[in-house]
């Protein structure tokens, strides 16, 4: 099977992936926002922030090295998982000595212990990443399939189960945590492809975390960018309106992680190929970026449109100071997935320094401005934040792919463009069925049916060739 036609099967297999997780985990989130108080949800975030926020450093970068240096051999696999492996022992321990600063920087006693039962988890991700990486290089979506589903459905039993039977509040979360990791690294080391011994060499560690760290300051960058406001939020108002703010957040980014973040797996190594072979990759990712906004933006845009009905049944009315948030970062989760992908545009290309660059840009006014918002506006303000930092990294990595690329803004713009209209007059449609019905759960149905049935219309009225060469692609993706 030729790389273009594994590539293109690994679509498919990473969306069902996703969906598939996607729905465990937002069922299981459901029901334990039923069982669970909003400060549970937010004394968890700020565990999360601080274990993901080592986590991050697990792998130095190596993962998009292992995914990007097609050359590397055997032994010098076995290099970067030595490395990976080592670095994350030192973060795990790290992080049990430094949890009862952490639980006092926050005020929150309860977080010394849980982030010492979690801190186990930073070992495991060294392992897991390095698998996970080796799944991606290879193209093996499939297998990789496996292992997260296994994962999701350990740690929704495990989560619900504590939460229901054992009254376990915060350590339901924290129990689903370490059994779904544990399951997720144990299915990994059954499905690769084949197995690295451990080894070391000098020179590749050099040349490896020269390739890596471009990839290391951009992930810092980019987890800085995507926790700050929780660090705002936990840090200025608590664990309570970080519980509303972060189940708004998850909630608002489900269009991505279902969307975006699939193709962009399958993308990033097949346009790195793509460009070590000469081809022009521009063509493919101006199909890819259309394709990617027309499915993604609108899903988010019925969200946002129909936050309150959505709030009111699925959740409850313990969560309805989330209704504003959910609104706004409805709005955050259309700009996203087009962010993203230009991203991983620019990463194929070798350019995940200029990357990390454009990321401490945008992180240097991004951190002030959510303490300043959250001190004066609380979590509305540092949503809408949120969205207007969206919007500028997305300008400047436009800029950057018209630099590395040769690929025009114009170009770029015109590839989505024609979604505006059909998106603004979507949203209009489904916010108004939404407050104009009573019943929450009909006034649900009605305002997501308008939302997509008026950007559906729009669309053939103003660019009736969109849905049909939409489908086309997708049809061609799936192999029919």
């Amino acid at each position: 099977m030729s790389l273009e036609s594994k590539a293109l099967l690994g679509v498919p297999w990473t969306i069902l992936s996703y969906g598939a997780n996607k729905l465990i985990t937002v069922g299981t989130t459901i029901v334990l926002a039923r069982l669970l108080v909003p400060a549970d949800f937010g004394l968890f975030a700020l565990a999360l922030l601080a274990t993901n926020g080592l986590g991050m450093f697990n792998d130095l970068g190596l993962g998009g090295t292992l995914v990007l240096r097609q050359d590397l051999d055997r032994r010098a696999q076995g290099t970067v998982l030595t490395v990976m492996v080592a670095t994350a022992a030192t973060l795990a321990v790290l992080l049990a000595a430094a949890s009862p600063l952490v639980a006092r920087a926050f005020g929150e006693p309860r977080l010394e212990e849980i982030l010492l039962a979690l801190a186990p988890l930073i070992l495991f991700g060294g392992v897991n990443w390095f698998h996970e990486a080796l799944l991606q290089r290879e193209l093996e979506f499939r297998r990789r399939f496996v292992a997260q589903t296994a994962q999701s459905l350990v740690y929704a039993t495990t989560a619900i189960s504590l939460g229901a039977l054992a009254d376990a509040g915060v350590w339901s979360l924290v129990g689903g945590q370490l059994a779904g990791t544990l399951t997720y690294g144990a299915v990994l080391l059954i499905v690769v492809p084949y197995h690295v011994r451990p080894a070391f060499d000098r020179e590749v560690v050099r040349l490896s975390v020269g390739t890596g760290s471009g990839f290391l300051v951009q992930r810092t960058c980019a987890f800085l960018q995507e926790n700050a406001d929780y660090l705002a939020v936990g840090r200025v108002l608590g664990p309570t309106q970080l519980g509303f703010y972060s189940m708004a957040y998850r909630l608002g980014e489900l269009p991505y992680w279902a969307i975006a973040d699939p193709v962009a797996k399958v993308t990033f190594p097949g346009f790195a190929r793509m460009r070590q072979r000469g081809e022009d990759v521009r063509p493919s990712f101006l199909t890819v970026l259309r394709t990617v906004a027309l499915v993604a933006c609108p899903l988010s845009l019925a969200l946002s449109a129909a936050a309150e009905p959505f709030t009111r049944v699925l959740l409850g009315d313990n969560w309805l100071p989330m209704i504003p948030v959910l609104s706004i970062l409805g709005i955050w989760g259309v700009i996203r997935p087009v962010q993203v992908t230009l991203g991983w545009l620019l990463n194929s290309t070798g350019a995940a320094g200029l990357m990390g660059a454009i990321s401490v840009a945008t992180l240097v006014i991004l951190v002030p401005v959510l303490f300043i918002a959250a001190h004066r506006g609380g979590i509305d303000a540092v949503a809408w934040v949120m969205v207007a930092d969206m919007v500028l990294s997305s300008v400047l990595l436009t800029i950057a792919i018209r630099s590395r690329v040769r690929l025009a803004p114009g170009k770029i713009v015109r590839a989505v463009a024609p979604l505006v209209p059909a998106l603004a007059l979507g949203w209009a449609a489904g916010r108004v069925v939404a407050t104009s019905v009573d019943a929450p759960l009909l006034a649900l149905a009605l305002s997501g049916a308008a939302t997509l049935a008026v950007y559906a219309a729009t669309l053939r009225i103003l660019t009736p060739r969109v849905l049909p060469e939409a489908l086309k692609q997708a049809r061609s993706t799936l192999g029919r």
